[in-house]
């Protein structure tokens, strides 16, 4: 057996529902959906052989999240978790052929490539025969193509940051006043951003406009890309890109066959399909691959 260390309380769920509206919702949600699990078996939903890596502040009685402590995601990290580093490269702390589910959203865009195929790898190891492993991540070739259109609204999420000074924690200027180049390399390439707070190289907005004009949407990411590193003071950066044909090939490479595209909401695993609680993540502006172990 793995040794598999928990960071957290565990939340009574008598106490939740009456703390607020909020947790009573959530409840309601997870008495709800049961049915959604009635095809697995009672021992899986008890041990909670469903994992959400990169979870944040997802809860779900029958799921085990994975994260990585850090003052950073201090707020999110709520409800108990194994504390898991992707950039280590050791094993999942969990048995082999045991886990229904290994799901992760927006998380591989924060890592390097090597760390990202360790965690397709280790899927594979962990999951039993025929579960299901998805991934969901920013689609850069969707936001490459929504700068060559000039459509600053696909970028709209950063102007959240804009209100109230909120900027300030992550951006040199306000986003909204922000070049569409320097939103784009954000976006894809945090470090290499002039506007972001902690950026490591300043390219100006001609050298990005060049690159991604000239160049394949792969190699013009790659460009940049390879200049970013993990840095644990900064897990939130965007240090890696991905689209589809990266991303499935990866799938290939940890030992999934057939890995196919998806799409919000559109899974194999009935659990997957709640969009309340999965795939909601900026969907107008991501990718979704998924494979079945066989």
């Amino acid at each position: 057996m793995l040794e598999r260390a928990f960071i957290g309380a565990v939340e009574d769920e008598e106490e939740m529902v009456f703390r607020t509206g909020r947790w009573d919702f959530r409840v309601q949600r997870i008495l709800r959906d049961d049915s959604r699990y009635d095809a697995f078996p009672v021992e899986s939903r008890a041990k909670r052989r469903f994992y959400n890596v990169g979870a944040g502040s997802f809860r779900h009685d029958y799921w085990t999240n994975i994260d990585f402590a850090t003052p950073y995601y201090r707020r999110a990290q709520r409800h108990r978790f194994l504390n898991y580093d992707l950039t280590s490269l050791r094993p999942l702390p969990i048995d082999s052929g045991g886990a229904e589910i290994v799901y992760s959203s927006h998380t591989i865009e924060h890592v390097p490539d090597a760390a990202a195929a360790n965690l397709l790898c280790e899927a594979h190891r962990v999951l039993k025969a025929g579960g299901v492993c998805r991934v969901t991540a920013p689609d850069a070739a969707l936001h490459v193509e929504s700068w060559r259109r000039g459509d600053r609204s696909s970028f709209g999420h950063f102007s959240w940051y804009s209100w109230g000074g909120r900027w300030r924690t992550h951006f040199k200027v306000p986003p909204d006043q922000a070049p569409l180049e320097q939103l784009l390399l954000y976006q894809l390439a945090t470090p290499c951003a002039w506007i972001a707070k902690h950026s490591t190289h300043s390219f100006p907005d001609a050298e990005i406009t060049d690159t991604f004009a000239a160049k394949p949407v792969a190699r013009a990411c790659e460009r940049f890309g390879k200049l970013c590193v993990f840095r644990p003071e900064a897990p939130g950066d965007h240090i890696n890109w991905w689209t589809y044909e990266k991303l499935i090939s990866f799938f290939a490479d940890a030992g999934f066959r057939g890995a196919y595209r998806s799409a919000p909401g559109q899974s194999a695993s009935a659990p997957l399909r709640d969009t309340l609680l999965f795939d909601n993540t900026h969907p107008q502006l991501s990718l979704y691959v998924e494979a079945i172990k066989t």
